[in-house]
């Protein structure tokens, strides 16, 4: 069971956040996750693994997110509640194995429908999880030993890069939350999942939560105003990545290295200062895209969940020409309490209770 386990984390989180988790459960991590994983190997009985497969089931509905709000009618949310606790899990390959995911092995077992493999309730609220397959593409190296002639590749090129195909299990949360007035559609997305595919998965959901017959979602809420309020604020957080418009027409994206994350942030940094400081007393930059991370040191874990906010352009079709973030990407979430701590944060800046008044 514990390799199982490991195997399904290494699919699902980085090891910067894999050795968060395991720590998290009492496991003393390795170098990496091979070495990790062969430590460990057939050791069940001496390694808390319900403690570990407990904070798998977590991650699962918290961890790198693509999520989307909704607004429903508050009068729904006693029949909503209870379709959640009422409805039934799929039997299948995914449902046995959760919350570790498949191996790639069975991977072509799963259905191409969207299975309920488990329903989740907790102090935050209560959701299901649904299962899905996706194929992307991934660039890697291949290395010269596997040319007929290595000497002779490696003399003509740097690098042999080629184009991978990838399949994977993806974890998707419906979300009713006990605290806050609008439903959450969290769309899992891995690194090399675009945006627009992220969309496409929300369109499906969506249409699946509509055709339960008792909540008819429309748009989902414009998180746009929450970019420049998360900007402003130099107290949130800590600012990794913006790209703003400028009156001079040009268009900016600045990024800090990650070594230097913990030290800088993007707000203020010399040479974005200075730039702004050129532009003159009353120019404004108009900021549509910004990344922020909230370093939160807690029991000897560093736990870093971060969110990010992107429209197509510095103008849009919203009120007064206003961009419309749709999503955010929210990531880095090892608990659910790191992810509840970026939705509350998004909530004040985007300003949704007062919304929610109108």
């Amino acid at each position: 069971m514990i390799t199982e386990t490991l195997r399904s984390m290494e699919k699902r989180m980085s090891w910067t956040n894999g050795r968060k988790m395991l720590a998290l459960a009492g496991i003393s991590p390795s170098v990496g996750w091979q070495r990790t994983i062969e430590k460990y190997s057939g050791d069940d009985k001496a390694l808390p693994v319900g403690e570990l497969q407990d904070a798998l089931t977590e991650h699962n509905l918290c961890g790198d997110k693509f999520t989307k709000l909704y607004r429903f009618n508050e009068d729904a949310r006693d029949r909503l509640y209870a379709f959640f606790t009422q409805c039934e899990v799929t039997e299948s390959k995914a449902t046995e194995a959760f919350p570790n995911t498949v191996s790639d092995d069975e991977l072509d077992e799963l259905g191409s429908d969207f299975e309920i493999v488990n329903v989740t309730s907790n102090e935050d609220g209560i959701g299901m999880v649904l299962s899905s397959v996706f194929t992307y593409t991934k660039r890697e190296s291949i290395e010269f030993s596997v040319f007929d002639e290595p000497s002779e590749m490696r003399n003509k090129y740097e690098e042999v890069v080629g184009l991978k195909n990838v399949r994977t299990q993806l974890l998707h949360v419906i979300w009713l939350p006990h605290h806050r007035d609008y439903l959450e559609i969290r769309v899992d997305y891995p690194k090399g999942m675009k945006e627009v595919e992220a969309h496409g998965f929300h369109s499906i959901l969506k249409r699946k939560v509509n055709d339960w017959g008792i909540v008819a979602l429309e748009r989902p809420i414009n998180l746009f105003p929450a970019v420049r309020a998360l900007y402003d604020d130099e107290d949130e957080g800590t600012v990794t990545e913006i790209t703003f418009a400028t009156p001079t027409s040009a268009i900016k994206n600045e990024k800090m290295l990650r070594r230097n994350r913990q030290y800088l942030d993007q707000r203020k940094e010399v040479y974005h200062l200075a730039g702004k400081k050129g532009l003159g007393d009353d120019a404004e930059i108009i900021v549509y895209k910004v990344t922020v991370e909230w370093p939160r040191p807690e029991e000897g874990i560093d736990y870093v969940p971060s969110v990010a906010l992107s429209a197509s352009g510095p103008s849009g079709n919203g009120p007064g020409n206003m961009p419309t973030i749709s999503g955010a990407s929210i990531a880095n979430c090892i608990r659910a309490a790191d992810y509840e701590f970026v939705i509350e944060r998004l909530g004040e800046k985007a300003k949704l209770e007062e919304l929610a008044g109108h």
